[in-house]
């Protein structure tokens, strides 16, 4: 503070609108460090900081500041680039008669030892040893002098440095022998690694400048999609008349064809019992579905396509008994949406899965990426890209996180977003690559083609239709005369097999593969077992969703046969119970918690997980 009143602090732009401290000084919140507090002015210095747009603010306290006094601020910016590199020329010294040449040996004086240098590039060299000849090359100046001994200043440009300075000088005898030979000098630099030829002196260096493309993956979850409707009530005063039942009924609900629900019913008031049914309209009326009723406080209803209705009735106890019965409906509607977004990170200048470290070819080199056109120079809080599907934050030093959109397409799933980063060297050599994020789902089976990273993801080979648009020629019905129910199912790597006791089982015809079930919805139906078969291991995820959606109305069940190189992944909740036999078969059998009517059997054997 000055004079106890005014606190001054640096921020930098966040890029989205606002402000953040400057982690400098000793305090680490913005708050500077100020030099000299003498009365009513002191001065500040900040050092090293990186690319991005700033302010200073100054917060008076008016209680502690001075009747009639105020404040200002003078602020000096004294390098405002990170790629405009300033350079001190180095000197080098040497003999070019004495000093071994690249043979290894000093020049021949000739018999006489009395050689002298009489001319370079063509310049008469001062024949007074004590006075030197300045002959200006291409990166420096040489002074050099009759006895051989020169110094070379650099011109201190950086970006001469992996450059070659050439000297053709003369030697030449009282006698009147000469002789010529080449001074090369390299331009170098402790920052830089540039790389030179010991066998080819004239050749000039080579960087090791090399930005190389990296992959990443990130992931997004891919639910089916459910639609709740909102509550309704259903309340009722029964029986109206002592010794009287009465029905009472509940909003209408639909659902589509090709969909399912749960209808969740919770009912409050009466102590007495209270009966409900669940009804569908058969085109002409009314009709209570076998089976589908219940007396327990809540309860849930699995419903297939079709208009359905509940009737609720009280048993006669009391007259004015009170009857609350609420109805909420959830719609299956077999289309898949976006789910949770799982953030990736990486480093583009670290070596990655799929590619090695990249060569900065100095320490000063800097980074920039690609932004609506041009390259930027990440900031002190780093740059903001926004690609195709997500959203990628990448610093100066090559760490970057990328997010996928958030309620983003499904159709982005097996989509890539690709982002260019340039490196840049004090000596003005420059590299590009690029950054490809693939946006992939857990079990999703998708083919990445590493040669082509631009490319999108395709389908595996044993599951290569699963994406295709309902087409009939393509799909198959196949009837059977033993009774059996028919099976319907497209090219999706499975084949529908009838088996001899009834059953109908779609078999795994790929080999080893990561298999999500729901990529079966409206590609089969019918199912009443998956055969993971006895060659391959399969990894197959499934859900109640799933269940629901490939088994026939009024099946409860779906067996899973395989082996113990398969696994099975269950999602949702679900509990074991006991090992039973089918068919001569060991099942282990999972209940599924939110509908304790449906059951996936799985082979013994087969890891669940």
């Amino acid at each position: 503070m000055l004079n106890g009143g005014v606190t001054v602090r640096l921020e930098v732009s966040d890029g989205a609108g606002g402000w953040k401290p400057v982690q400098e000084g000793s305090n680490g919140a913005g708050l500077l460090d100020l030099l000299g507090l003498l009365g009513s002015s002191t001065t500040a210095k900040v050092e090293g900081l990186a690319a991005g747009q700033y302010r200073l603010t100054m917060d008076i306290n008016p209680s502690l500041l001075a009747v009639l006094s105020g404040a200002s601020a003078v602020v000096s910016v004294t390098n405002e680039s990170q790629v405009d590199f300033t350079a001190t020329g180095g000197v080098v010294e040497g003999n070019v008669i004495t000093d071994n040449g690249v043979s290894g040996i000093p020049d021949s004086t000739g018999t006489g030892a009395d050689a002298t240098v009489n001319t370079v590039n063509g310049e008469a060299v001062n024949a007074d040893p004590a006075v030197g000849t300045v002959v200006t090359g291409l990166y420096g100046a040489l002074t050099i002098f009759a006895d051989g001994s020169y110094t070379y200043t650099s011109n201190g440009n950086p970006a001469d440095i992996g450059k070659l300075d050439a000297f053709v000088y003369q030697l030449t005898t009282p006698a009147g022998g000469t002789a010529t030979a080449t001074l090369y000098v390299r331009t170098d630099s402790t920052d830089s690694t540039v790389v030179w030829d010991p066998a080819n002196p004239t050749a000039p260096g080579t960087g090791e400048l090399l930005a190389t493309d990296d992959i990443d993956t990130a992931q997004v979850d891919l639910v089916l999609q459910v639609i709740n409707s909102p509550s309704t009530a259903t309340n009722y005063t029964g029986p109206g008349v002592l010794g009287t039942v009465t029905e009472h009924f509940g909003q209408t609900v639909t659902v589509e064809a090709g969909m399912t629900a749960e209808l969740f019913v919770n009912r409050t008031g009466s102590s007495a019992t209270t009966t409900i049914v669940l009804q569908k309209f058969n085109g002409t009326t009314w009709v209570n579905e076998p089976g589908q009723s219940t007396t327990d406080a809540t309860h849930t209803f699995t419903l297939g396509a079709g208009d359905y209705r509940l009737s609720s009735s009280t048993a006669k106890v009391a007259v004015g008994t009170a009857v609350s019965v609420v109805q909420t409906l959830a719609t299956h509607t077999g289309v898949e949406i976006t789910g949770p977004t799982i953030a990736v990170t990486g480093n583009v200048l670290a070596a990655g899965d799929h590619s090695v470290a990249d060569s900065q070819g100095s320490s000063l080199t800097v980074l920039s990426v690609l932004v609506d056109g041009a390259y930027v120079v990440p900031g002190q809080i780093g740059t903001v890209v926004q690609g195709d599907f997500g959203t990628l934050t990448i610093q100066g030093n090559g760490d970057y996180s990328y997010k996928p959109t958030e309620g983003g397409a499904s159709t982005n799933i097996g989509q890539v977003d690709s982002f260019s980063y340039q490196l840049t060297t004090p000596s003005g050599q420059m590299d590009t690559a690029t950054l490809y994020i693939r946006i992939d789902s857990p079990g999703s089976g998708l083919v990445w083609d590493d040669a082509n990273p631009g490319n999108p993801g395709t389908d595996s080979p044993g599951f290569a239709a699963a994406s295709v648009v309902d087409d009939s020629s393509q799909a198959k019905l196949t009837e059977v005369a033993d009774g059996t129910d028919p099976i319907a199912t497209h090219d999706t790597g499975f084949v529908a097999v009838h088996e001899a006791d009834g059953s109908d089982t779609q078999v795994w015809e790929g080999g080893d593969a990561s298999i999500n079930l729901h990529l079966l919805i409206g590609n089969a139906s019918n199912v009443e077992s998956i055969d993971l078969n006895d060659f391959s291991a399969v990894d197959l995820t499934v859900s109640l969703e799933d269940l629901v959606a490939l088994t026939s109305t009024g099946t409860d069940r779906l067996f899973i046969q395989g082996d113990d190189e398969d696994s099975v992944q269950l999602t949702g909740n679900w509990t074991v119970g006991s090992t039973q036999l089918e068919n001569g078969q060991e099942y282990v059998v999972y209940t599924s918690q939110e509908d304790e009517t449906h059951q996936l059997w799985v082979q013994s054997g087969i890891n669940v997980v």
